[in-house]
């Protein structure tokens, strides 16, 4: 007997966005501990995107045309009225730093920077939005054989465990769920190490470095090489506009001090001239 079409809709957002999400997160961990810190921004910013659009494939609302972006799925589903998705006020900052700062661009077409504890806040951003992902927004029939929608007594269990600060997520049967109950699965200590959100732990607080880390992107360096370089390969349209209005701007700033210090060594020629 084949699946009811939901069920299989549901799977398809469970398994090409929840669970592949759940991994990009351990990934990123993994990047983080290692300082690798391009492929942690790159993976959060991928864990956190796939999370949003899981949760609206799972209740039935749009999730196309939203890109490697996060607050604007979140936006979407505020606007579609069933439900809104409660973020602190750190997490939205932390993914707007991720949107704004291009996490999602691989080859170092910009510059990047993290703030100390940024883990950590990955951590919290995963442990608030990834309780959504999953059908809250779904029909029973009862013993009277009345059809109830069940959104508003799903959204009080996951705010409850939220309010406790429960770990997890109130998700049943997820990928961390899994790696965290298996003892023995390589990637359940990049999971829970250092984890105040996930894992077996009682842990109030974990000790950890306050370190940070920035660099810049070689057309923030050297500008004027863009046109160039898009001789070979692909470089986004905005990016590849922004780093030529980048190198007209420095040659601009260089032509100008190149003039003031031309002025400002007129003067001194002359009085020069003169004491001779």
């Amino acid at each position: 007997m084949p699946y009811p079409m939901h069920i299989l809709v549901n799977d398809f957002a469970i398994r090409s966005f929840r669970e592949t999400a759940d991994k990009d997160y351990i990934t990123a961990r993994m990047a983080y501990r290692a300082r690798l810190i391009q492929p942690f921004l790159w993976s959060a910013l991928h864990c956190l995107e796939k999370y949003v659009k899981g949760v609206l494939v799972l209740n039935r609302m749009n999730a196309k045309d939203l890109g490697h972006t996060v607050l604007p799925g979140i936006e979407r589903m505020k606007r579609s009225g069933k439900f809104e998705i409660e973020l602190s006020a750190n997490t939205v900052q932390f993914i707007k730093g991720l949107e704004d700062y291009g996490a999602k661009y691989r080859y170092y077409e910009v510059s990047y920077e993290i703030e100390p504890f940024d883990i950590v806040r990955l951590d919290r951003a995963v442990w608030e939005l990834r309780r959504y992902c999953q059908s809250l927004d779904y029909d029973i029939v009862d013993m009277n054989g009345k059809t109830v929608n069940l959104l508003a007594h799903e959204l009080d269990r996951v705010h409850r465990a939220k309010a406790k600060h429960e770990k997890g997520t109130c998700v049943m049967g997820g990928v961390l769920e899994k790696i965290i109950k298996k003892k023995d699965h390589p990637a359940r200590e990049a999971l829970i190490w250092n984890n105040l959100f996930f894992g077996p732990s009682r842990r109030k607080g974990v000790k950890m470095r306050p370190e940070s880390e920035s660099g810049n992107s070689p057309f923030f360096l050297h500008p004027e090489i863009i046109d160039e370089v898009v001789k070979y390969v692909y470089i986004p349209k905005d990016i590849a506009e922004g780093v030529r209005q980048f190198a007209k701007q420095q040659a601009a700033d260089k032509a100008k001090a190149e003039q003031d210090a031309e002025k400002a060594a007129k003067p001194a020629a002359k009085k020069s001239r003169k004491s001779d």
